[in-house]
């Protein structure tokens, strides 16, 4: 893989250049959620952390604190694998955000949507093959990306769907990723290509 802009606006930093902290940050990232079996390309062929992950690198002491909360959100949320990539992709959809789009398709494939769902998805089009839950979600989380506020109709469907509770995480899921996205088109990191 040609490893030159898959950093966007910050260089992508060789493993062998990063200090004590960033190596640390480095080594949990890949020993833990990049190296599962993730159906996306996070590193380059020099071992160069891509997508948000290189960004990170540059302010590990924060980045660490906030790769513990994407954990946190993972590990103990009350929501099925559908519903959390249903809101990951709405929210990039929103910020129009290269590589969370590309990442989280294949995701979501995996999770076993279609192709035409992935692509509706992405693009933030409501989809009838989507279940009423799922439908609640994507609602939820569109109309709180782009309209930064959720109508009572709409949270009442949230909330009858996840409860308190996963509706609390469901919130806190697209702040996760309205977070990642920012800090993605803030360095311009771009998709792989391929």
């Amino acid at each position: 893989m040609d490893a030159p802009g898959l950093g966007g606006r910050l260089p992508l930093q060789p493993p062998a250049s990063l200090g004590p902290d960033a190596r640390a940050l480095y080594a949990r990232l890949v020993e833990g959620r990049l190296g599962r079996a993730a159906p996306f390309t996070s590193q380059t062929d020099g071992g160069e952390l891509i997508g948000p992950f290189n960004a990170l690198l540059y302010a590990p002491a924060i980045g660490g604190g906030f790769i513990g909360f994407h954990e946190a959100e993972e590990h103990a949320t009350p929501l099925s694998k559908r519903v959390r990539e249903i809101v990951i992709l709405s929210v990039g959809a929103v910020w129009a955000s290269p590589y969370e789009t590309y990442a989280h398709r294949a995701v979501a494939s995996q999770v076993g949507f279609s192709p035409d769902v992935v692509a509706a998805l992405a693009a933030g089009d409501s989809c009838d093959q989507l279940g009423d839950d799922e439908r609640a979600a994507q609602r939820f989380t569109l109309e709180l990306a782009w309209e930064r506020v959720v109508g009572d109709a709409t949270y009442a469907k949230a909330e009858q769907a996840f409860g308190r509770e996963g509706l609390v995480a469901l919130t806190l899921l697209a702040a996760a990723y309205t977070a990642t996205c920012t800090m993605l088109k803030a360095f311009a990191v771009p998709a792989p290509s391929g």
